[in-house]
């Protein structure tokens, strides 16, 4: 039996654009909805009645769940959104949750009550307790993936970047190597550490736990505990969880003495601007922010649109190595 995929694909066009065409929008020009009935003719496409009910009482919203404003990296995967949203008639609503699970469940809450239509959970943190009712077709997570909550995804294979960016200062005779990271109950900074121990592992070097320093995303934390480990100088590089991390210990570096990258190399993860301007500029793993955000906005727009069609996906996307001054 032919879906509204093979539909769009017979007419070139999106899924998103063939449930314009069945639900009689006007914002489909006649040509394309020539195109699209002709379509629909020559495969002998029926419409699912009831996945179309699935959309009354539409908010034309779409909730963007984040940890934080406060970090740069939010802000390109945010812009991917609302630019795919607005193409595609939503607008979005933007929450924070500071990382409280509890907080997230209460926005998610604004599914249920009709007033999203969706979801777009960008890094927030989530647990399952808060998660059982949840209709997993309105929610695409974007740059983290939770298992448990069971749906579409956009992220990068943190692992691998970790252990790239890991490999890089081994290749460039560091021995010692530090890693900084944030939360272990968030997926990424697990799959980071791992990244971490694999790469240290695989060029013959010894993993220890001590060597993991766990703090906050911004730059003080950092800082402050590099600044007081009176046996930095035994150390001659530190992986970063994130680009203000590495502004941390690169001032922390600084401050003990430590020529970077010479005696001490830094790195970095994101590539927000930050990375580019500051002295040192700072070798870091680039992840496609804006492609994150528009991907997810994509995946979930079409799922409104055509909620028989649902199809989950796990997407993938390319990482960069950015190598700067700092290492």
């Amino acid at each position: 039996m032919p879906t509204v995929k093979d539909v769009a694909q017979r007419a070139g066009v999106s899924v998103a654009t063939v449930s314009r065409v069945l639900n009689n929008s006007e914002k489909v020009s006649e040509q394309t909805r020539q195109k699209v009935l002709k379509a629909i003719e020559e495969l002998g496409f029926k419409p699912n009645l009831l996945a179309r009910n699935f959309r009354k009482d539409k908010s034309n919203l779409i909730l963007v769940i984040l940890p934080t404003i406060a970090n740069a990296y939010f802000a390109r995967v945010v812009k991917g959104i609302e630019d795919t949203a607005r193409k595609n008639g939503y607008g979005i609503l933007l929450c924070t949750t500071q990382n409280s699970p509890e907080i997230a469940a209460e926005y998610l809450k604004l599914i249920e009550k009709k007033q999203v239509d969706g979801a777009i959970i960008a890094s927030a943190k989530i647990e399952i307790d808060f998660c059982k009712d949840l209709d997993t077709r309105r929610i695409v997570q974007a740059c983290e993936f939770y298992p448990f909550l069971d749906t579409s995804f956009v992220t990068i294979d943190h692992k691998r970047a970790f252990y790239d960016v890991v490999d890089y200062l081994i290749k460039k005779g560091k021995k010692n190597i530090l890693c900084a990271i944030g939360n272990e109950d968030i997926p990424s900074e697990f799959e980071r550490k791992e990244g971490y121990r694999k790469a240290l592992e695989e060029n013959g070097l010894q993993f220890r736990e001590e060597n993991v320093i766990r703090c906050s995303y911004g730059w003080t934390e950092l800082y402050e505990k590099l600044k007081n480990l009176c046996c930095l100088k035994k150390y001659d590089a530190i992986a970063c969880s994130s680009d203000l991390m590495a502004v941390g210990a690169i001032k922390a570096a600084k401050a003990l003495g430590l020529k970077v990258p010479d005696e001490f190399s830094v790195t970095g993860f994101d590539n927000i601007m930050m990375s580019r301007l500051y002295e040192p500029s700072i070798t870091t793993v680039a992840q496609p922010m804006y492609s994150i955000g528009e991907k997810a906005a994509q995946i979930l727009i079409d799922t409104l649109e055509s909620p028989g069609a649902f199809e989950k996906q796990k997407i993938i996307l390319p990482h960069e190595l950015k190598t700067r001054e700092s290492a």
